[in-house]
């Protein structure tokens, strides 16, 4: 499903749904999937996914207030765990793990075209060719920022291997603006403070 957009630099509203999968080592036989669902407003992103461990968590990224929030349930409590996405990057190393090299070709996914790069993780020693739309801002995804364009057909690292994510529809329109609220019901701590009430002493 996509909703016919004029696809540009420009603001957009809507929802991104991914794909996820892992195959088995050595094999084409998919291990495990999943959704990533995201919505933004253009300045703020909701990020909706699962984990083994939290199960169903919801990631909440205000691009212009350099915030971000994780929305989890841990021990029947609701926490929403704050981050500082200023103080993160002073402590994020500035080399990148991974190259990016640009390749001809590519190819259309869900009605949007993207160029092809070939990605090279090199800490894993591992690479793969990867698809850009390039007419849509890298914003909405914390994924190889230095690409002009938004990750459409992408893996990334995991502790069970890489993970494949694909793009499987657009919808364009403007969200809920709940969706992007921290609702009352959870609380807000840091992660040291979160961490504390998982392993209280």
């Amino acid at each position: 499903i996509i909703t016919p957009v004029m696809w540009g630099q420009k603001p957009i509203q809507g929802v991104f749904t991914y794909n996820a999968t892992i195959n088995f080592p050595q094999s084409d036989s998919v291990y495990k999937s999943w959704k990533m669902v995201v919505f933004t407003n253009d300045t703020i992103v909701r990020v909706e996914t699962e984990t083994d461990y939290f199960g169903n968590q919801v990631y909440i990224r205000h691009m212009s207030l350099k915030k971000a929030y994780l929305l989890i349930e841990a021990n029947g409590q609701k926490y929403a765990i704050q981050t500082d996405l200023v103080k993160q990057d002073s402590l994020t190393p500035k080399k990148p793990s991974y190259t990016v090299q640009k390749k001809s070709g590519g190819k259309k996914i869900a009605g949007i075209r993207c160029k092809r790069y070939y990605i090279y993780e090199t800490d894993l020693k591992i690479g793969y060719d990867a698809y850009f739309a390039k007419k849509i801002s890298n914003k909405y995804l914390e994924f190889s920022t230095d690409v002009p364009g938004l990750g459409l057909d992408f893996y990334r690292p995991s502790e069970m291997g890489l993970v494949h994510y694909q793009l499987e529809s657009f919808i364009s329109g403007a969200q809920n603006r709940d969706l992007f609220g921290i609702p009352s019901d959870y609380k807000r701590v840091t992660f040291d403070q979160f961490m504390s009430d998982l392993n209280p002493q």
